[in-house]
């Protein structure tokens, strides 16, 4: 109950109790399974080459993992539709952790490539469940400040999950983290099995929040076919331009922040893996606190207000790195990316989801969750690619440009969703 009321104070008192009692579970397990996810990041190049691969074969673990979200995403999102929200988020953590189990199982490389590509699979059935019940029990004002609160569950998970990975295997073995993160998942399975309400149903989402507007009369509209409803959601500009912001979220993440930046730190300006480690750290933090401000902000505000400037500073943070000649502007770097996307990560989601009626929900967030995912596979291939030919700066740069086009472009042809 203390955790309720200082989230609904710092939120300006915007949610009620059994709303918040469903995020706090979504948060809890989003929190389980990005601990797990990170918990296996610091043991995974070796334990692939212990199966005797070379680095590509490395990489592909990591890309086939993506791949996996990417594929099922749209699937997930009719899933939801169909079978109801609460199977997708048991199934999810169920999926992971019994291929986590038989990771650490694993006799060959091809048995752990696939059962890392399950793992894919059950990530991207939690993430787009989540993100769908998000919607359903979500209304304008209290969208924002939820999306806020559950990406910043990610952001802790994801933290602390390659430090004990770390841990994990120094103490008990370099297979130990998968079977720590079976055990989790299969705890998240259990939590979400026993506390997640079925919230497919318009009167299950009155009665957790009475503040929403349904509109009931979805059994008299004419059935929209599956691909029709994906060419229906091509058609919204909106929705198109709120996802494309969000791949070049991704693009970076993955792109520029989790690739260029260690080898950039480490081939450029000679630092040690302590010291990168701390500036992918700053980036981390200051997200996290752009995420707190962005929540509460945007219960009052509209989101191209946070969405634009939030954009526009990661372009330039970007471009700082580029031109990162020291540790500190380096480390400065870090802070203005991690602010700009704390500050549009979290409410371009919300965004989105304002672009969708609730008979969307499933397909939209699927197609809008894989958009997502195409960035975060893309942006290292192609910012390795150029980097291996034009040097670091370059692909920043570029990486920087497109970013601050696409929020350009946002703010001059997207309309305002929450006045």
């Amino acid at each position: 109950m203390i955790v309720f009321k200082r989230i609904d104070r710092f939120y300006g008192g915007v949610m009620l109790r059994k709303r918040k009692e469903v995020l706090i579970v979504l948060c809890t397990i989003a929190i389980i399974m990005m601990i797990g996810i990170g918990i296996v990041s610091p043991i995974l190049p070796h334990y692939a080459r212990s199966f005797g691969v070379n680095i590509a074969m490395v990489g592909l673990l990591i890309t086939g993992f993506g791949v996996a979200r990417i594929l099922v995403d749209i699937p997930a999102g009719r899933l939801v539709e169909v079978l109801g929200r609460r199977p997708m988020l048991i199934a999810g953590p169920a999926l992971l952790g019994g291929a986590s189990f038989f990771c650490a199982l694993a006799k060959t490389y091809p048995q752990l490539l696939f059962f890392r590509f399950l793992q894919g699979l059950g990530s991207g059935l939690y993430t787009t469940a989540a993100m769908v019940m998000l919607a359903d029990i979500s209304n304008v004002r209290t969208r924002g400040p939820m999306m806020s609160f559950y990406q910043g569950a990610i952001l802790i998970g994801a933290g602390l999950g390659p430090t004990l990975g770390g841990y994990i295997a120094d103490i008990w073995g370099i297979r130990a983290p998968f079977l720590v993160y079976a055990f989790m998942a299969a705890f998240a399975t259990a939590w979400a099995y026993f506390k997640l309400p079925e919230t497919k149903s318009p009167k299950t989402v009155r009665e957790i929040c009475d503040d929403i507007s349904i509109d009931e009369s979805g059994d008299d509209k004419p059935r929209v076919t599956f691909m029709g409803s994906i060419l229906k959601l091509f058609k919204k500009k909106e929705f198109l331009l709120g996802s494309l912001v969000t791949f070049g979220i991704f693009f970076t993440r993955t792109g520029t922040q989790n690739q260029l930046i260690p080898l950039l730190g480490a081939d450029r300006l000679d630092l040690s893996a302590s010291l990168i480690g701390t500036v992918l750290t700053v980036v981390t933090i200051f997200q996290f606190l752009a995420l707190l401000v962005a929540g509460r902000l945007s219960a009052r505000l509209p989101r191209k207000i946070l969405i634009t400037p939030g954009s526009v500073a990661l372009g330039i943070g970007l471009a700082l790195v580029a031109f990162s000649r020291s540790y500190w502007s380096l480390i400065v770097s870090a802070m203005v990316m991690g602010a700009g996307i704390g500050l549009a990560g979290p409410v371009i989601s919300a965004y989105v989801a304002d672009t969708l009626s609730r008979e969307e929900y499933g397909i939209g967030m699927g197609l809008y969750r894989a958009i997502s995912d195409i960035g975060f596979v893309v942006g290292p291939v192609m910012l390795g690619w150029l980097a291996d030919r034009g040097g670091f700066s370059t692909p920043i740069l570029l990486n920087a440009s497109f970013v601050i086009c696409i929020a350009c472009v946002f703010h001059i042809f997207a309309r305002e969703t929450a006045k």
